[in-house]
């Protein structure tokens, strides 16, 4: 097996695929590069498997898995693994497959992530930079994922915190692969306490032991927040999660999620006192 994927010398990469591999795990991009260098030969491939199909296709690759299935005459099974069915999926399924078998995975009861969520009422977006900080201080936690809707919110919060005298680093698409890496590893080997991410971070990510998750700005799609969550209460571990709602359309979309999603999350707010209380 051969991984081909950015943030490594493609050189490398090519030399390990004159060994014949009988599986070729890749990301579009580099695939691409490895075809017009003619290290790979797609025309006799059978099976391909689009793993995280959905994410894949929102992240603009459609163009991209297009050009590489029709690459692929040969082809004769094409497996979509998705969280969700987008009409993109829905489009490459329709043009690429035959009599396609749907399987869906549904969740057991018991094997559902021990996570405790709580949603923080609050006045002013001024008020969440202060509320995470007294949260991490008080809750002791060791390692925390921060969700931002934005790039520039995830580079901003990462900026705040660190003057704030927390640990952290931003992860985000438009940072190179390499230096992503190499902060996540130093964030699995505890040296940042804070990774402050855009959502290209909820899914797909080797990390375990996070002990917290703040979602700083309330996702726009409900998918994101299942995925953001779902980076704590891990191996079955308890896991906590914070929501901050700071104006009428986060308590919407929370409200909405709670709904749709049948969670329990507990509502929080700050007393006259400035004691962060359960609400009644």
């Amino acid at each position: 097996m051969v991984c081909l994927h950015g943030g490594q010398p493609i050189d490398k990469q090519i030399t390990q695929m004159k060994n014949k591999p009988q599986i070729v795990v890749a990301t579009p991009g580099r695939l691409m590069d490895c075809k017009k260098r003619k290290a790979i030969r797609l025309d006799r491939v059978e099976t391909v498997i689009l793993d995280e199909a959905d994410r894949m296709l929102d992240m603009g690759f459609i163009d991209d898995v297009t050009k590489i299935l029709d690459m692929m005459p040969n082809r004769k099974n094409l497996g979509l693994f998705s969280a969700t069915i987008s009409r993109e999926v829905m489009d490459i399924s329709w043009v690429y497959q035959r009599d396609p078998a749907e399987i869906t995975v549904r969740p057991v009861a018991e094997d559902r992530p021990d996570i405790q969520q709580y949603r923080i009422a609050l006045d002013s977006r001024e008020e969440k930079l202060g509320t995470m900080v007294a949260l991490l201080e008080g809750g002791e936690y060791e390692r925390a994922i921060a969700f931002c809707n934005t790039k520039n919110m995830t580079d901003r919060l990462a900026a705040m915190l660190k003057m704030q005298g927390v640990s952290c680093e931003a992860i985000h698409g438009s940072i190179q692969q390499r230096s992503r890496e190499k902060t996540l590893q130093r964030f699995r080997d505890g040296k940042i306490r804070v990774l402050v991410a855009t959502d290209v971070a909820a899914r797909g990510l080797d990390i375990d032991d996070v002990d917290v998750v703040f979602n700083y700005d309330v996702p726009d799609e409900q998918e994101y927040y299942i995925h953001r969550i779902g980076r704590t209460g891990r191996a079955k571990k308890h896991g906590v999660s914070y929501t901050f709602c700071a104006s009428i359309s986060d308590t919407i979309k929370m409200d909405e999620i709670e709904k749709n999603q049948r969670f329990d999350i507990q509502k929080l707010a700050f007393d006259e006192d400035g004691c962060l209380m359960m609400e009644e």
